[in-house]
């Protein structure tokens, strides 16, 4: 369609009368290649779009790329032009909420995958992008049934976010005496050893609360059996006590008593506790697996492993890395949803793909990636385990419940406020208030639970 559209601007000029050193032009007719997805006409007149996007923090380079892949469509739509606007993290979100109580705001928006897509869409915030882009198409974004309701994809997958992985120093285990922790009972083990050798095991911050959502996933994935568990658990036809929902923060619980976390992770954001590890003052870490090649680069390829939580539990993501894609969705007030789409395919392009890669490497999320681009033997790892991955829980629970629960009793359980039980109840507690005042949201998750049945 591109090298169409390409044509299509040569014969117009081609077709210009030179009469006299003066152009005289000749009306163009529409063609196919002036047309967008949906077969509408192409808008001829300007078209100014604003972009509100998230992803430098987690895989740098992403606005180097961003800038661009938006003048390199330029030069295909000389027509359009697109302001993007880098988002903070704690930003995001509000920001849009603001927007969509003006019905005001970007024309394109980056959105964190399911329940963070899903809200919007159930809020009327958002057009399902299955309206704008062929199925066709859309059947070669990864993870898109993490954004599906009603029949409808509500947000298109741009990369893949593998989540979460733990990378540890190779040199500082073996100077410690420490093989590599596969199992629950070995990372406790690795903890004291390390202790004793006066190495801090783990290094991560949970002041902004983000990393609690992290830890629910990589550590509580393990023991559910299903999304349908945890669907239900909000829903109420589940508990958060119940056991399969609860032992992870038995878990965490240990890992507090056997000091696998800094002294001061409670003091540190995300990316704070992240660097301790980078400055050489821990083990292990974890990080966003779209920004691992930072981290490996940083510290050393011979240096660094990469992993997924050790596994404690029995269900069939016990072991597994995550997997999601963050993605890009058309916000309900924008004039050209057409062009927004035409402009996120175009981000799935062969070229802007592998150039993707190139400058972040970061997987996008499409299976015509070419994984022969990857080089770095942690990345391949990575890759492997992400086309193994299992579903990542913290996008399948209500953002308050997270955010007011998750967040908070996993701060307060490392810090030795709460204890394991304790934790559970008061997740519960909230989960059920949810249940009772917002029976609109509930409906909704008994009707996402049923596609995972």
């Amino acid at each position: 369609m591109r090298r169409k559209l390409k044509l299509g601007a040569a014969a117009v000029l081609a077709a210009a009368l030179v009469v006299g050193g003066a152009v005289a032009a000749v009306p163009a007719q529409p063609t196919k290649a002036d047309r967008t997805l949906t077969g509408k006409q192409f808008p001829t007149g300007p078209v100014n779009l604003t972009m509100w996007w998230w992803g430098e923090q987690e895989a740098k380079g992403a606005k180097k790329w961003l800038d661009q892949t938006i003048e390199l469509y330029k030069k295909k739509h000389p027509n359009v032009s697109i302001k993007a606007v880098l988002q903070t993290t704690d930003g995001l979100i509000p920001a849009f909420k603001a927007a969509a109580a003006a019905k005001k705001g970007p024309d394109i928006q980056y959105f964190w995958p399911a329940i963070w897509t899903l809200e919007d869409a159930w809020a009327g915030n958002i057009k399902p992008v299955s309206d704008y882009i062929p199925r066709s198409e859309l059947r070669h974004y990864l993870n898109s049934k993490d954004n599906t309701f009603g029949g409808k994809v509500w947000s298109a997958g741009w990369y893949v976010q593998p989540s979460f992985p733990v990378l540890y120093r190779i040199d500082v285990l073996k100077k410690a005496g420490v093989t590599v922790p596969r199992t629950w009972s070995q990372l406790l083990k690795a903890c004291d050893r390390l202790n004793a050798k006066g190495i801090t095991p783990f290094a991560g911050g949970i002041k902004d609360g983000w990393f609690g959502g992290w830890l629910y996933s990589i550590i509580g994935g393990q023991g559910v059996r299903s999304l349908a568990d945890v669907l239900d658990a909000v829903t109420g036809k589940k508990k958060f006590t119940d056991p399969d929902m609860a032992a992870w923060w038995t878990r965490l619980q240990e890992m507090r008593v056997h000091k696998c976390w800094n002294d001061d992770m409670n003091s540190l954001e995300l990316y704070q506790g992240q660097q301790r590890w980078s400055d050489g003052k821990a083990a292990m870490t974890v990080v966003a697996g779209s920004d691992a090649k930072k981290f490996v680069l940083g510290s050393g390829v011979k240096r660094v492993g990469v992993m997924a939580m050790p596994k404690w539990g029995n269900g069939p993501n016990a072991g597994k890395l995550g997997s999601a894609s963050q993605t890009l969705g058309i916000p309900a007030w924008t004039k050209y949803p057409e062009v927004v789409a035409d402009f996120i395919v175009f981000t799935h392009t062969q070229g802007r793909m592998n150039a993707w890669f190139r400058i972040t490497g970061s997987f996008p999320a499409d299976d015509r990636f070419n994984a022969k681009l990857i080089t770095i033997p942690q990345q391949k790892v990575l890759f492997n385990l992400v086309k193994n991955g299992s579903p990542y829980i913290e996008n399948f629970i209500p953002t308050e419940l997270d955010s007011k629960a998750i967040w908070g009793q996993s701060q307060l359980l490392l810090i030795g406020n709460t204890d394991a039980k304790g934790a559970a109840r008061a997740t519960e507690r909230v989960a059920d208030r949810i249940r009772r005042t917002n029976r609109d949201l509930i409906a909704n998750f008994r009707e996402w639970a049923k596609s995972y049945r």
